[in-house]
């Protein structure tokens, strides 16, 4: 972690926060740095507990935040950073060091959970993180299912990239990639929890299939699942592991040249399995009153009876 406290002398950053969670808070003696103050998130990043946090950190006269977690740590440092911008419009710096394989810290964008319960977010080209610091080491205390069902969100990413429409060549090749690293490393992670080396592999595959993140994050697969995962308590890894498979298989018939040059949906569905990760949504208590609710709240260039269908696909 030395790369830490180099980024934290870089950006002359005496004061420090720390953006993290609960069940990270034992951890944060292995960073190099002393924070002013910690915020604590809970998942889906409620916006009241990030105002709070926002007050917290703006009362502590902060220079840099450093957010230590996963999805919901890393949106909601990078939405304290922008609430906290100076006159000019700069936020404060924002160092992420990412404990899961969701890929957040590469997006300009960033999620939260409304009063309402319902799953937003915003786009601005100043939630992008001031740098990356990937550790392997320190993901070592992140459970097993929430580090392989965050590999299913990164290998959601790269599909949903390849299967974007128009030309992205680029990505392609990325996304490719990503699919072929994550097919071969999570499960060697399964195997092996504490190698640190298999751990490093998930990273830059995860990092590899986030190269089109727009189309990524406004995927199907992504947009499903938001829809039901805030307001059910669906981990956003999970989601992609309920949903992906049945999303493949809607969109193959659309993109069936595209569709082909990736594993098939019956192998994702496979996947997913022998890594023992949830499958179906009932197993979170969720019915067909509650799909259709969601399906017709999304309905906009598809239709919601083609969503219906593929929610129950994962019921």
């Amino acid at each position: 972690m030395a790369q830490l406290r180099a980024e934290m002398e870089r950006l002359e950053a005496t004061r420090v926060a720390v953006v993290t969670t609960r069940s990270l808070e034992a951890s944060l003696p292995r960073l190099p740095i002393s924070p002013t103050t910690v915020i604590c998130i809970s998942q889906h990043a409620p916006m009241t507990e990030i105002r709070a946090g926002a007050e917290d950190i703006g009362l502590a006269g902060v220079r840099a935040i450093v957010s230590f977690g996963g999805g919901s740590a890393i949106d909601a440092a990078k939405i304290i950073s922008v609430r906290l911008a100076d006159s000019d419009g700069r936020p404060i710096p924002h160092v992420a060091v990412p404990t899961t394989l969701s890929a957040a810290e590469l997006a300009a964008g960033a999620g939260f959970t409304n009063e309402q319960g319902d799953k937003t977010g915003m786009r601005d080209p100043r939630l992008m993180v001031s740098s990356v610091i990937y550790d392997a080491e320190l993901t070592l205390a992140t459970p097993m299912q929430l580090w392989l069902s965050t590999g299913i969100r990164a290998l959601d990413h790269a599909v949903e990239g390849f299967l974007a429409e128009g030309d992205h060549p680029f990505n392609d090749v990325m996304a490719l990639e990503a699919i072929r690293r994550l097919f071969d490393s999570l499960p060697r992670a399964k195997a092996a929890p504490d190698d640190v080396g298999i751990r490093t592999e998930n990273q830059l595959a995860a990092w590899f299939s986030f190269t089109l993140p727009g189309a990524s994050a406004a995927g199907l697969s992504h947009t499903m699942g938001k829809q039901i995962g805030a307001r059910y308590g669906i981990p956003h890894g999970v989601t992609s592991c309920l949903l992906l498979p049945h999303v493949m298989r809607y969109l193959a018939s659309k993109v069936p040249d595209r569709a082909a040059a990736v594993p098939s949906a019956d192998e994702v569905y496979g996947l997913i399995g022998s890594l023992g990760l949830p499958q179906h949504i009932a197993e979170y208590g969720i019915g067909e009153p509650e799909l259709r609710r969601a399906a017709d709240e999304l309905a906009s260039n598809i239709p919601a009876a083609d969503l219906m269908g593929i929610y129950l696909a994962a019921l």
